[in-house]
């Protein structure tokens, strides 16, 4: 039994990889040339070891440097809420809003800020009062 499994027949292999056309036109009826089948199959084996590459490449670490500063003074949208709102109560300021500015600032006040935050908000109650 094990005999016949391994007596495998590779010539009707041979002739499918010989003239793939005429066996697609047989078995599924495709009508494409031996060129356009082998450029088919090598796009498809480039493409899957392209996969398999990308796959198995290692990923790099993110490093502290690469991630953004939470310094309210940077002109990137900060992570921290309370600086956003911040600068959104400066932008609403600098547009002449200033009763949206004030209600942004009064609901930040009532959270926990630090020092810097303490002065930002400082400084945005001064322009308010001007």
């Amino acid at each position: 039994m094990f005999k016949e499994i391994l007596e495998i027949d590779f010539s009707q292999l041979k002739k499918i990889i010989n003239n793939p056309s005429q066996f697609l036109q047989q078995e599924f009826s495709l009508d494409l040339s031996n060129n356009e089948i082998y450029f088919l199959t090598f796009v498809i084996l480039l493409f899957i070891v392209g996969v398999s590459f990308e796959a198995l490449k290692p990923k790099n670490e993110v490093l502290d440097s690469d991630l953004p500063d939470n310094d309210y003074k940077s002109n990137e949208i900060a992570s921290n809420k309370i600086i956003q709102k911040i600068d959104l109560a400066n932008a609403y300021i600098s547009m002449g809003k200033k009763t949206r500015a004030k209600t942004i600032i009064d609901r930040v006040q009532k959270k926990r800020m630090s020092k810097n935050e303490k002065k930002e908000i400082n400084k945005l109650k001064k322009l308010l009062n001007e």
